[in-house]
Formats: structure tokens, C-alpha cells, sequence
């Protein structure tokens, strides 16, 4: 019996006391009748084994009235015994007058069941002639032996099912809990819980089902951990986009405006002096050629990160590289010293990466100090010093990240790109970048396992 508006437990409840009714009815039925086989049996057998005493007696001369009394004493309830002629005549009834009786031709039968009495007979000689003996016995009297036992066993199929009730009930019980404990997991897993457990020890099934939820917790967990991951990445990229734009805003603001202040100018004047407006033309081309070098950089580490730049590796000088980059960031920055103590050295690498990396780390120390920058380079490690206001401890690490400037440089409208630069070139050449630094005394950036292709002389100083 299945109803969608019942417990799983009442459904088992119902169906196992349903079943156990149904066989204990069957059962019962063929009990019944196979009780009333056997008690009719066992008094045909009883009634056969008085028969032949009742033959012994009537050869010993004995009464059949007194033979009859004493079979109701034994047996505890009355026997009839009939004497009954070949022809159908009663000679003898034990409970009846004879005289008044019907003739029982149907009676001489060896065995059988009459009305309501159960009957032997036999053949024997009665004053010389042949007759049949027939002792019979009351079925309603069998019946009450059988209602006895009958009832016993009734006791017995009710005290079957209360202990069926009572396991059942236990049982129910148990698979109540179980499912309550499975419920309480689910939702443990629904609320995102997937260290809680489900321990069972009641079914093999309740077992099997606690080890596929915790294989499904755990995938569950796997899946989530993911999702919060990738959630965070997302984050991280709208973070970084929005610190692209606000980078490049920053860094094209200023020449834009430049070039439309100056064109502006020119147009709207145009008595300008030719000088002036020579001048005004030249900081124009200076804006654009700064504006396409910001491109240039933002194309080139784009490039970078997806590897689309393969460096073109060979045997060069790195003194030259340097002394140029000195001479070129003097004229740009004034009146500003480059000191560079190196010794003509060859490495392997590629030369037009490795100027880069060079203009970008110097260009930084001259941008953030006010003093002189010195440029080291000694048993393969090249360093850039200066004596500006240094680097936070917590910002050394993100100097080197795309779009990162320190508060205190916000002042600068770079897009942050020169040490991430750095950084990517830097891993192509299998080259580390070291930063150094202390506020208020400066910062020193060096640039280890750098390969040399011969040894070189000891270290001299050189002032430019």
C-alpha cells in the first residue's frame, strides 16, 4: 500500500502488519483444517481401539450396557455403542429403546461420519448370528476439544502479533531517525556546510546513501571552492580593468589637454608670433609622440603577457647600452648626474629588451629623487640607486605589477607599466629582479643572473 501522503516508515509499518495479518490468516485457515483432521482422525483412532476391547468383553460374556459405561468413564464423555442386525434391525442402543429406532442398514459401514457423531463398526457374532458393532461418538463433543485447542492458538497468533507490532514499531522508529538524520545532512550540504557528517549504522542502504552524499559533498565543496575562485578572479579583473582605465585616464589626460590647449591657441589667434607658434607646434608633436610611446607600451606588454614576443638572443656589450641611457635621461632630466661604475662586459641576452630594461629602471630612480643616480654593474649583477624617499615595505612587492603606483606618487601620471615591463623581460631572460629599499634613504634595484659570455677586469668607477 502506497499513498504520497504517508511517511515511508508508516507505509513499511502498514504493509509489514498487513502482510503478517494475511499469513497468519492463511496460516490460521489451514491450522483449522488440518486440526479437524487430525482431532477427527485420532478419535476414529481412539473409537477403533474401543471397538476391539468392546469385542474382547462381549467374548468374555459381558453386558454391552455395562461395556458402553465403562467406555463414557474412560473416554470422559458418553459413547453410544449400537447393535445392529445383517438385516438392518437394532438389536442394542446404549442411549436409545431399540424397539423404537429405524432399521441402520447405512450403519454397518467399517468407519464414517453421520450426521453430527463419528462411528466404527465391525462384524461379529451375536447369539450365533451375524451382526455389526457400532460404537459412535458425539462430534460436538470432539468439537469441544477442538475449540480448546483452537483457542490456544489463537493466544498464541495475538501474542505473534503484538511482538510483530512492537518490532515493527521499533523499526519505524529507527528509520524515522535515519531519515531524520538524512534530512538534517541535506540541509547541512544545502546551507553550504560540507564539513558536517552522517554517520549510520542501521542499513546497509542508509550506509550506501551516507557515502554517495559525502562523495556528492565533496564534489559540492570542489565545485563551490571553484565557483569562489573564479568569482574572485572576475573581481580581480573588473579591478584591474577599472585600474587600466583610471591608469590610462591618468596618463593621457595630461597630454590631450596639452595639445588641445596649444592647438586651441592656434587657432584662435592667429597673430601668434612664429616663434611661439613654432613652440606651441613643438610641444604639440612632443604630446603626441608621448601619447604614442604610452601605446607603445601598453601594446608591447599586452605582446608580453601573451607571448607573442620571443627575444632574439646574442652576444653583446652592456656598457655601451648604459652609457647611452645615462647620457640620454641627463639631457632629459636637466641638470640631474648619472653615475655609472661598470667595466665593458658581454652578455647574452637580447640587446633591444635589455636597453629597455635599462631606461625604465634608471628612468624610475630619476623620476622619484632629487639627487644623483648611480648605475653598478659587478660579477653579473647590475644595479640603479638612488636617494629618494624609498618604498613602503608593503609596496615592494607591488611596484613590479601592472598599473600599481604608490599614494604618495599619485602626483605622477604614469600608467605604472615601466617595472611590470621589467619584470616580463626579466623572465624571459631567466633574470630576477631585487628590490631594496628604506624610506627616507632610497632605493636600490639589481638585476641578478645575468649571463656573461667572458670574465671581466676588476671594477673601476666612471663619473658622466
Amino acid at each position: 500500500m502506497l499513498n504520497p501522503r504517508f511517511k515511508i516508515s508508516q507505509i513499511f509499518i502498514v504493509n509489514f502488519m498487513l502482510l503478517l495479518l494475511v499469513a497468519l490468516a492463511i496460516i490460521s485457515f489451514i491450522i483449522n483444517y488440518t486440526l479437524k483432521e487430525i482431532e477427527i482422525s485420532r478419535y476414529k483412532t481412539w473409537l477403533k481401539s474401543e471397538m476391539a476391547y468392546a469385542k474382547t468383553q462381549i467374548g468374555k460374556g459381558r453386558a454391552l450396557a455395562d461395556i458402553g459405561a465403562e467406555m463414557d468413564k474412560i473416554m470422559g464423555h458418553p459413547i453410544r455403542i449400537t447393535l445392529i442386525a445383517k438385516n438392518g434391525t437394532i438389536l442394542f442402543d446404549s442411549q436409545m429403546d431399540a424397539r423404537n429406532m429405524k432399521s441402520h442398514a447405512d450403519g454397518q459401514k467399517e468407519t464414517g461420519t453421520q450426521d453430527d457423531c463419528i462411528h466404527v463398526a465391525t462384524s461379529i457374532t451375536w447369539n450365533r448370528e451375524p451382526a455389526v458393532l457400532r460404537i459412535s461418538a458425539s462430534l460436538e463433543n470432539i468439537m469441544a476439544d477442538y475449540k480448546i485447542l483452537w483457542f490456544r492458538l489463537v493466544v498464541a497468533f495475538a501474542f505473534i502479533v503484538a511482538i510483530g507490532i512492537v518490532i515493527g514499531l521499533l523499526i519505524q522508529k529507527e528509520i524515522d531517525s535515519e531519515l531524520q538524520k538524512l534530512k538534517n545532512y541535506l540541509q547541512d550540504i544545502a546551507r553550504k556546510r560540507y564539513d558536517a557528517t552522517y554517520a549510520t549504522g542501521f542499513l546497509k542502504e542508509f550506509t550506501s546513501i551516507a557515502i554517495l552524499l559525502r562523495k556528492l559533498a565533496n564534489k559540492l565543496e570542489k565545485s563551490d571552492r571553484r565557483k569562489r575562485k573564479y568569482t574572485a578572479k572576475l573581481k580581480l579583473i573588473n579591478k584591474q580593468r577599472g585600474d587600466i582605465i583610471s591608469a590610462i585616464g591618468h596618463e593621457f589626460k595630461n597630454p590631450v589637454a596639452a595639445i588641445v590647449g596649444y592647438a586651441q591657441t592656434l587657432l584662435d589667434d592667429d597673430d601668434v608670433p612664429l616663434s611661439l607658434r613654432r613652440k606651441f607646434l613643438e610641444r604639440i608633436e612632443q604630446n603626441a609622440n608621448r601619447i604614442t610611446e604610452m601605446i607603445d607600451r601598453l601594446s608591447f606588454i599586452t605582446r608580453l603577457e601573451n607571448s607573442e614576443i620571443t627575444p632574439q638572443m646574442s652576444d653583446f656589450d652592456i656598457v655601451p647600452i648604459l652609457e647611452r641611457t645615462a647620457v640620454s635621461l641627463e639631457r632629459k632630466y636637466g641638470k640631474r648626474r648619472v653615475v655609472l661604475k661598470a667595466k665593458s662586459c658581454i652578455i647574452h641576452a637580447d640587446s633591444t629588451m635589455m636597453e629597455m630594461v635599462v631606461v625604465n629602471l634608471v628612468d624610475n630612480a630619476l623620476k622619484y629623487s632629487d639627487d644623483d643616480v648611480e648605475i653598478v654593474l659587478e660579477d653579473g649583477k647590475l644595479c640603479v640607486s638612488d636617494r629618494g624617499s624609498g618604498i613602503e615595505p608593503p609596496d615592494i612587492e607591488r611596484v613590479v605589477k601592472k598599473y600599481f603606483r604608490a599614494d604618495k606618487n599619485a602626483w605622477d601620471n604614469s600608467m605604472g607599466l615601466g617595472l611590470a615591463i621589467v619584470e616580463y623581460i626579466l623572465k624571459l631572460h631567466n633574470m630576477e629582479l631585487v628590490i631594496e629599499s628604506v624610506v627616507g634613504e632610497g632605493t636600490t634595484i639589481c638585476i641578478e643572473g645575468i649571463h656573461t659570455s667572458i670574465k671581466r677586469a676588476p671594477l673601476k668607477g666612471v663619473k658622466r
